[in-house]
């Protein structure tokens, strides 16, 4: 009895073992297989990203400006200028953009050559000022029409010869829309000139491009076109009472004007003796440079010099910041030389000029450098 009972209990042990070990076994054959090389799900992380620091780009650059270049007797007649220009170069040349009021047209001796009242310079003065480190001339002046529309054309056509960029007096309606723009160690300059008036009147009909008068609504407008363009806007202005070393009312109110039109800098020239630089808002304004280059006999007017400006661009991706400042006026004399030429000198060295460069950075303004 005991050992049937036995046999009983042992049998119902197998028979539950096999069913548990079948059971188990379907499981496993009927599993979902899972790929090994299938990424476990796992819970959502928001990623932390670090903003990416922008480099900033800073471009540096100095402007500068020299005053009325007008040939009188003797001067016009000279075979070359090199050596008018040789004492004060390195200054000139160290000045990244440089421009240059042109008052005498270099119409050339096709025209015959000429002095005081109605100039016209050999053509050789342009490329001996760009040897010397002029980037640009403006031909807006009172003397711009001395010879007429020929003696303008010249010019222009001689200082494509010298590839000398120019601008205030043009060929062409399609040459004055031509933005004066240029790219100096990366910073974009551009440039507008205008002068009050020209001694000789010609007819403009069909051809207001010949000169740039000053006319409020054409200076806005100009600024207004070339404002995007640019990173600075010059503008020079042919303007003031001769021989005056203080600014007029009319120059400080159409610094106004122009400055509130949008102009960075103001580069005066046309009363042949210096006058004070100045701000207006934001504005860097040299009201007159006197004569860089002239033999005027009068007093005052044998001496100017070269403005400077140092313009800084400083761009972070899309935003750029430009600022303009360290206003500085190098002061020159003109001197006769042993062979009895006239040149160019620092003030320093024209012991013959009773003005000291004290007396012009007291009377400018902004120091020496």
């Amino acid at each position: 009895m005991k050992m049937r009972l036995m046999v009983a209990i042992l049998g119902a042990v197998s028979i539950l073992c096999a069913y548990m070990l079948w059971t188990d076994y379907n499981e496993r054959e009927h599993a979902i297989p899972v790929d090994q090389n299938e990424e476990k799900p796992t819970e959502p992380v928001e990623e932390q990203t670090e903003g990416k620091i922008e480099q900033a780009v800073i471009n540096t650059a100095t402007i500068g400006m020299i005053g009325d270049v007008l040939l009188h007797n003797p001067i016009y007649r000279y075979p070359s200028f090199d050596f008018a220009f040789e004492a004060v170069k390195d200054k000139m040349e160290g000045i990244d953009f440089l421009l240059a009021n042109q008052e005498s047209m270099p119409g050339g001796v096709e025209l015959g050559l000429d002095t005081y009242p109605k100039f016209n310079s050999p053509k050789h003065i342009i490329g001996d000022l760009q040897t010397a480190g002029v980037d640009m001339l403006t031909f807006a002046n009172n003397h711009t029409f001395d010879k007429g529309e020929i003696g303008l054309r010249n010019s222009i056509k001689h200082a494509k010869e010298y590839e000398m960029p120019y601008v205030g007096a043009y060929e062409s309606f399609k040459d004055r829309k031509t933005h004066r723009v240029v790219d100096v160690n990366g910073i974009k300059i551009g440039i507008l000139a205008y002068t009050y008036g020209t001694n000789v009147a010609i007819d403009l009909l069909n051809k207001e491009y010949l000169v740039n008068y000053i006319d409020r609504d054409r200076i806005a407008m100009e600024l207004e076109q070339i404002k995007p363009l640019a990173d600075v806007v010059i503008v020079s202005l042919h303007w003031g009472p001769e021989y005056v070393l203080e600014t007029s009312e009319k120059q400080e109110d159409l610094a106004q004007f122009v400055a509130d039109a949008g102009a960075d800098v103001i580069f005066g020239h046309h009363t042949h003796v210096l006058q004070r630089y100045g701000e207006v808002d934001d504005t860097k304004v040299f009201y007159s440079l006197g004569n860089f280059y002239s033999a005027q006999p009068f007093d005052y007017t044998n001496f100017g010099g070269i403005a400077r400006l140092t313009v800084t661009k400083e761009q972070v991706g899309d935003e750029v910041n430009v600022t303009i400042d360290d206003p500085r006026f190098f002061p020159t004399g003109v001197i006769r030389d042993q062979q009895n030429r006239f040149k160019v000198v620092p003030l320093r060295d024209a012991r013959t000029i009773p003005y000291s460069e004290d007396w012009v950075e007291n009377h400018v303004g902004v120091p020496n450098w």
